[in-house]
């Protein structure tokens, strides 16, 4: 099984749009470089089969674009509030180990997306700059220190 970890697009500043910090959306800049990494991502087949994302604007925005561009219906893209902040690494692999999906993205929140990746690969440190996607592999069982990353993008080379 494979778990794509995506960091949400590049986002307004604080104080820029009014609803505070769950309500910014992401720049025309974020959605253009993400929008890029998803093309990357459909054209060498690593689409997700279901995709789960924070709650907040930027991060539903981020998953949607992901939904459109790998052509997934809505039913397989949707919220889960314990990928807001503080993301519970039992929680994501419980929820993973309940699914039969063989590929499955999930898009967060930093320093969470960098941290999960570390303890999934059994460590290292790993950097997510706004619009950055891994994959992890899994020979078996998701689990901690289980994982194998099978690839890192970094939006701004694109």
């Amino acid at each position: 099984m494979e778990l794509l970890i995506i960091r949400h697009g590049k986002a307004e500043q604080a104080g820029v749009v009014p609803g505070g910090d769950a309500a910014r959306p992401l720049t025309d800049h974020g959605t253009h470089q993400f929008r890029k990494v998803a093309k990357w991502i459909a054209k060498h087949d690593a689409g997700p089969e279901l995709i789960l994302h924070s709650p907040l604007v930027r991060t539903t925005q981020t998953a949607q674009i992901l939904q459109d561009v790998t052509e997934l219906n809505d039913e397989a893209c949707y919220a889960q509030p314990w990928l807001g902040f503080g993301l519970s690494l039992d929680s994501l692999i419980s929820f993973v180990r309940s699914t039969a999906f063989e590929r499955i993205a999930i898009v967060a929140h930093m320093p969470d997306v960098a941290r999960c990746t570390s303890d999934l690969i059994g460590g290292g440190a790993i950097t997510f700059k706004p619009g950055n996607a891994a994959c992890i592999q899994f020979d078996s069982l998701i689990g901690i220190g289980q994982g194998s990353l099978k690839w890192h993008l970094s939006a701004p080379l694109f």
